[in-house]
């Protein structure tokens, strides 16, 4: 019976090294521990403490705006006074400490919405000034590249990087400069998004500040598509619809197949059987279904290969949804549509006896034993 191997923090395992006997300099060790990322809050106290210091920085400048401190037609004090704001949050979070205290969690709440103050202000002088759309992409991009480095607290670091993201999406699907080629630069951007998540996401030298800007991408992909399927779902940017939705099945194929790949340790490992069948299933899903299902299966199994919750659960809930839209939008009467939910389900669930006989539903192991 194999034994849990203990887990140790770096500062623990210096320790534990130097009482082995290893001889460690005390200079590298100084700088190690001083290279560790501050540790934060649980995730969902960051989700709250950013709703809370969005919500108290939109009411803040609407304060500033009535009693006459701002001028929301001057374009230039706008930008100033956004940057002061954006400078002020940083010496705020400088003068937090490490402790947490109430101080610390006061300082920490201020200077986040001190950041979001500054950052509104300086994107919508921007925007007016450039008098564009596309002035807010640019605002966010410059002020987003500014900050990220100097200013490390998570939250800030993923709205920023979604917004800039979420921002180039909106203003493809609103320009009207693009509307004859909007899908050829909506898969560009698509395949751009995905190859950036994909390297964040895979890659074992990423630095650790560099995750939130990956869930950025991330949810990114997922309102691209999203955004894809509603014209067709929901009638909301009707002209946006993808008429040919293969290339972007194409890539999300290609990539699913590839993170077998990657969670199995190997391009070799796909010639088990298990990840074999995996994979010819994949290439068959991809040729009959919509992007959103492969995009969902993808966020299950890389948040079951990372142990990142989060993610397991983004493709839980986006999986119905997809699979909802998929179905509505099927060209066939409804007496068809229950014939093919029907079949579906048995096809599941003859699937699900399947690797129940072969014993490839006890997880990776199994796996392993036919690889």
């Amino acid at each position: 019976m194999s034994h849990p191997k203990p887990i140790y923090s770096v500062a623990q395992l210096l320790d534990e090294l130097g009482s082995k006997g290893f001889a460690i300099d005390e200079g590298v060790s100084s700088f190690v521990v001083s290279r560790l990322p501050e540790k934060e809050l649980p995730l969902y106290i960051r989700i709250l403490a950013g709703f809370g210091a969005t919500i108290a920085s939109f009411f803040f400048v609407g304060f500033l705006w009535l009693v006459g401190l701002i001028d929301l037609s001057n374009e230039e004090s706008l930008i100033l006074v956004g940057i002061l704001f954006v400078a002020g949050a940083i010496a705020l979070q400088r003068a937090t400490g490490h402790k947490y205290t109430v101080k610390r969690s006061f300082f920490i709440q201020s200077s986040f919405a001190s950041m979001c103050i500054g950052k509104t202000l300086f994107v919508f002088g921007l925007q007016q000034l450039m008098n564009t759309g596309w002035g807010a992409t640019v605002g966010l991009l410059v002020i987003t590249c500014v900050t990220y480095p100097v200013y490390r607290m998570s939250i800030d670091r993923f709205l920023s990087s979604f917004g800039v993201l979420l921002s180039i999406l909106i203003n493809l699907s609103l320009d009207h400069d693009v509307r004859g080629v909007w899908e050829l630069v909506f898969n560009g951007f698509f395949f751009a998004q995905f190859i950036c998540a994909a390297v964040l996401v895979t890659h074992g030298k990423i630095k650790r500040e560099y995750i939130p800007l990956s869930y950025a991408f991330i949810l990114s992909l997922c309102m691209s598509v999203l955004l894809s399927a509603s014209g067709i779902r929901f009638g909301f940017f009707a002209e946006t619809a993808l008429k040919h939705p293969f290339i972007i099945n194409m890539v999300l194929t290609g990539g699913l197949i590839a993170l077998f790949a990657w969670v199995a340790g190997g391009f070799n490992k796909l010639k088990s059987q298990p990840l074999a069948l995996a994979s010819i299933g994949t290439v068959i899903l991809g040729s009959i279904t919509a992007p959103g299902i492969l995009l969902a299966i993808g966020l299950m199994v890389l948040g079951y290969a990372k142990h990142e919750t989060i993610l397991s659960i983004t493709g839980v809930l986006l999986m119905p949804l997809f699979l909802s839209i998929y179905y509505y939008n099927l060209d066939v009467s409804l007496l068809q549509k229950s014939l093919v939910l029907v079949g579906s389900g048995i096809i599941l669930l003859a699937g699900r006896v399947y690797l129940k006989r072969k014993g490839w539903d006890n997880g990776g192991a199994s796996c392993a034993q036919n690889s």
